[in-house]
């Protein structure tokens, strides 16, 4: 993901996300790119915050609905960003898509494979 917000500002939604939620997210990827902060989130496997694969097999990376609130809280501290994220462009206000990541046999969704 790529954002024009600050690295503060996504160090700021991570925090207030983090309280707000009990998560323990926190930055993999960051790295500054002319105006864009690059970022991905990981937390801790097996806790609230982080998902499963549509296997069912545990993954130390952020979840669907980690990745929503965290974008959400980015936008309350800066309304005019933008964040790139799976190729689209998001901005305030933004509806956050769910999914298909298993097959059309066996279909699973992003959302489903969350621990909350």
């Amino acid at each position: 993901m790529k954002t024009n917000a600050s690295k503060q500002t996504v160090l700021n939604a991570i925090e207030n996300v983090n309280k707000e939620h009990g998560y323990e997210l926190q930055l993999n990827r960051n790295d500054q790119s002319g105006k864009w902060f690059n970022f991905t989130l990981k937390t801790r496997s097996k806790i609230p915050g982080a998902r499963v694969s549509y296997s069912g097999r545990n993954l130390a990376s952020a979840s669907w609905h980690a990745h929503g609130y965290v974008f959400g809280e980015i936008f309350k501290l800066e309304p005019d960003c933008v964040i790139w994220s799976n190729g689209k462009k998001l901005k305030s206000g933004f509806t956050w898509d769910d999914t298909n990541i298993g097959s059309l046999m066996q279909p699973c969704y992003y959302s489903e494979t969350s621990i909350l």
